[in-house]
C-alpha cells in the first residue's frame, strides 16, 4: 500500500494529483485523485480542494491497507506457510508437526511454534517452541501449543476455538516418519512414535473394557442349563476377540 503525490512535470501523462496503490491475494489496484484545475489555487493544505483529495487519498489507503491486513490474516489462520514441508503442516501458519533429536540424541515426536518477530521481548530470545509427548498427552500438548500460538499472533476467539477443536491425526506423525525416513538423512525408529499413540492407546483399552463391562451386565432371563453354557463360551470369545 502506498501513496504518491505527483507535483507538475513528475507524471510522464502530466497527471497531477495522489495515487494510491495496493497488491495483494494476486491483486494490483490503483486510483488516482487529481489535484489540477482552476478550484486548485494551492498544491498544499492552505487550498480546501487539495485538503479533501488528499484526505479522500488517505481514506481510500486505509481502506485498502484493512483489506489487505485481514485477507492476510485469514490466510495465516487457515493455511500451511508456503514453506512447510510434507506432512509437516496442521492448517495454520507458525504450527508444524516434527521429529527432532533430544539432548540424549533420541529422537522425540512433538508440535512446534514459530515464534513472531514482534513477540521475541529481547535479543536472542528463541524463535521456536517444542513440545513433546512424552510427559503430556496429545491433547494436552495440541491445547497448549494453539493456546501459546494464539495468544502470540493475536488470533481472534473463534479462530482460536476452531483451530483448538481440529487437531491432526496422530497418523499424521506416522506419515511424517515415512517421508522423512525415506526423503532425508533422517533414521527415526518406530519406538519415536509410541507417546503419539499413547492416548489413543488407552481411549481404546478403555472403550474396550466399556463394551466388555456391558456385555457382562445384560441380564440372563429364564435360561437354561444350555444357555448359560453358551453364554459363557461367547462371553470367553467375546473376550480373547476384545483383547487381541
Amino acid at each position: 500500500m502506498s501513496i504518491k503525490y505527483y507535483a507538475k512535470g513528475e507524471h510522464p501523462t502530466g497527471f497531477i494529483g495522489f495515487r494510491v496503490t495496493v497488491g495483494y491475494a494476486g491483486k494490483y489496484l490503483q486510483k488516482y485523485f487529481k489535484t489540477s484545475g482552476d478550484e486548485f489555487r494551492f498544491q498544499d493544505d492552505r487550498c480546501v480542494f487539495f485538503k479533501r483529495q488528499r484526505l479522500r487519498a488517505e481514506l481510500q489507503n486505509a481502506e485498502w491497507e484493512a483489506d489487505s491486513a485481514w485477507y492476510q490474516y485469514q490466510k495465516f489462520v487457515s493455511s500451511d506457510h508456503p514453506s512447510t514441508g510434507p506432512h509437516h503442516g496442521v492448517g495454520v501458519h507458525g504450527i508444524t508437526l516434527q521429529f527432532k533429536r533430544d539432548r540424549r540424541g533420541k529422537w522425540q515426536a512433538g508440535i512446534e511454534i514459530n515464534t513472531p518477530k514482534n513477540a521475541r521481548s529481547h535479543k536472542g530470545k528463541r524463535g521456536h517452541f517444542f513440545y513433546t509427548f512424552r510427559t503430556q498427552s496429545f491433547t494436552k500438548v495440541w491445547r497448549r501449543c494453539v493456546n501459546i500460538w494464539a495468544d502470540m499472533n493475536e488470533v481472534l476467539k473463534e479462530d482460536r476455538a476452531r483451530v483448538l477443536a481440529s487437531p491432526p491425526p496422530p497418523q499424521q506423525f506416522k506419515e511424517l516418519r515415512r517421508h522423512l525416513n525415506e526423503n532425508t538423512a533422517a533414521d527415526i525408529p518406530v519406538e519415536a512414535l509410541r507417546p503419539v499413540f499413547a492416548e489413543h492407546r488407552e481411549h481404546l483399552k478403555a472403550k474396550k473394557g466399556l463394551a466388555l463391562a456391558k456385555f457382562e451386565k445384560t441380564p440372563n432371563i429364564a435360561v437354561t442349563a444350555a444357555d448359560s453354557e453358551i453364554a459363557e463360551e461367547m462371553a470367553a470369545w467375546f473376550q480373547s476377540s476384545q483383547a487381541s
